[in-house]
């Protein structure tokens, strides 16, 4: 049985099921996507640019968007993440693996004001492509 943090590899497969390529770790970066503070640190890297705060600069979540709570589940930082499938005025609907730390999946609805860190919009026209040398960082 599939035990401990797996919502951010619940998520990489999700992107990798609808055609989002993406590396597992991002070339000479610590951490592979299946660690939520992995997809943090790849969202804000300048040429992603994916991170965004809720309503900074009137963004508001979409379908599709990643979700990254802050100290919902445990004392540490970005400690969870989900995928946004409907943003209602004060609420999300998103679907989560690892799902309060129950060891399954399910959809459920979040409050916009609590324990939400952030948002990774990934553009339509990203790809991942990279032919530089890889130096992953220890």
């Amino acid at each position: 049985m599939l035990e401990g943090n797996w919502c951010a590899a619940f998520v990489y497969y999700c992107c990798m099921a609808v055609g989002i390529r993406l590396p597992i770790r991002y070339p000479n970066r610590m951490y592979r996507l299946a660690g939520v503070g992995a997809w943090l640190d790849w969202a804000q890297l300048p040429e992603t640019g994916f991170f965004y705060r809720d309503k900074q600069d009137g963004f508001n979540p979409e379908r599709g968007d990643i979700v990254i709570y802050e100290k919902l589940l445990s004392d540490h930082s970005h400690d969870h993440i989900g995928i946004v499938i409907a943003c209602e005025d004060d609420r999300i609907r998103v679907a989560e693996g690892n799902q309060d730390n129950k060891n399954g999946s399910g959809v459920l609805y979040r409050d916009r004001d609590h324990c939400i860190f952030g948002y990774i919009r990934i553009n339509n026209g990203y790809f991942f492509n990279f032919d530089g040398e890889y130096k992953p960082i220890r």
